[in-house]
């Protein structure tokens, strides 16, 4: 223990000592006018993508963003997807819609997706202790955790913050490490002490996610990102869903913005976190990923409503953020942050959204229609909402198409 966290240290100190060494990024003027794209794939939505295409560009010119993003999916099939902007500031480079971004977060999601594919084929289940998939975990407390628990974020891992591994802690913010399988990554927070007993509370844990890739991966007997692409990737055709440290040449650079000037964002690694926040695909394949959850030849239907079916506490309590596993399932009189513009009836809908280092990205299903809105952003915001609230704007064309009745 000792050693581990000495040999650590030095490598930290290494770390930090050629942190303070990198120069300050040049200052890059984000325009307000730039390159756009808009793809109409279905006619019959050629009005509602025409306004869509204008919200998204004038939500990108207000909120000075380099690149901004965005797909509909209706159906199972592509409706409708657009691009404003520069995936490369210096370069003039301009998105595209097959520009690729971090997903932060959202890649709990995606996650989802390759533990369910595992479900429907009967590789696992959500309610066996993890010790039986997987015998070689690192601390004895997660033995009896279940991986309903851990996509929960009810098995009382902590968050980055929370770590008590003080050596994993400190690597996890610095994000400078090349991890090459997930079972490495467990070491950053395997000696962290449990926030509570497994069930008991909700914790919101990247490190959770993080430790159920590993069993996923102990279950299947295959490495976490070649079963996420054979039963994900390659299946649904998404040729920007990847590790977002693995070199593709459609990735966006990711910039810190302010005052309508933009900075790169420090060089991170993120590979200690693919399930739970390392992965990075285009919008277009987010919402084809999303489309595919409607689908019960991808995903049988009873494990899509288990999926999608917010967790309960040991107590009978739903947890507070209606989270189910790896999704968040919100039923709202109103659209994601858009409290102001209440909408004639409560609507239900299924999303997980992500920040990644100079990156944002949310995806929504509204199974009630059949209706996948996936959107992506190569900055961040000081506000959550200020994203969400733009993807919500660009939804609402689509919607007032679909459910003429439920928008004022």
């Amino acid at each position: 223990m000792m050693l581990k966290f000495k040999l650590r240290s030095l490598g930290l100190l290494l770390c930090v000592g050629l942190c303070g060494c990198q120069l300050f990024p040049r200052a890059l003027p984000v325009p307000a006018e730039a390159p756009q794209q808009s793809e109409v794939y279905q006619p019959q939505f050629a009005k509602s993508a025409t306004e869509a295409a204008q919200a998204l560009a004038q939500a990108r010119t207000q909120q000075r963003w380099p690149a901004f993003t965005a797909a509909v999916s209706w159906r199972g099939d592509l409706v409708w997807a657009a691009a404003s902007g520069y995936a490369d500031l210096e370069r003039q480079a301009p998105a595209t819609i097959e520009t690729q971004f971090r997903v932060g977060s959202t890649s709990k999601a995606v996650t989802a997706t390759a533990m369910a594919r595992a479900v429907t084929r009967s590789e696992l289940t959500m309610d066996t202790p993890i010790g039986q998939y997987k015998a070689d975990l690192p601390n004895p407390a997660w033995q009896a955790m279940t991986l309903r628990q851990l996509m929960s974020h009810t098995a009382g891992m902590p968050a980055y913050a929370e770590n008590t591994d003080w050596s994993g802690k400190l690597q996890s913010w610095l994000k400078w490490r090349r991890y090459t399988d997930v079972n490495e990554a467990l070491g950053l927070f395997d000696d962290a002490k449990l926030l509570s007993a497994p069930g008991e509370r909700f914790h919101y844990s990247s490190f959770g996610t993080v430790l159920a890739s590993a069993v996923l991966q102990s279950a299947t007997a295959q490495p976490f990102l070649s079963y996420l692409h054979a039963q994900v990737s390659e299946p649904l055709g998404l040729s920007s869903l990847a590790a977002a440290e693995q070199p593709h040449e459609q990735q966006a650079r990711f910039y810190e913005t302010r005052g309508g000037v933009a900075r790169l964002h420090r060089p991170v690694d993120l590979s200690q976190k693919w399930a739970g926040g390392g992965l990075a695909a285009s919008s277009v394949d987010l919402a084809k990923l999303g489309a595919a959850w409607l689908r019960p030849s991808f995903i049988a239907t009873p494990v899509r409503q288990d999926f999608w079916t917010p967790q309960r506490l040991a107590d009978g309590r739903e947890n507070e953020q209606s989270y189910a596993l790896g999704w968040r399932h919100s039923n709202l009189q109103h659209l994601y942050c858009d409290r102001a513009h209440p909408l004639q009836s409560a609507v239900s809908y299924v999303h997980h959204g992500g920040v990644s280092d100079g990156a944002q990205s949310l995806l929504i299903i509204y199974p009630q229609w059949d209706l996948v809105v996936a959107a992506n952003i190569n900055t961040q915001t000081a506000d959550w909402c200020e994203f969400a609230r733009e993807v919500s704007q660009l939804t609402k064309p689509f919607l007032r198409q679909l459910a003429p009745d439920l928008l004022n």
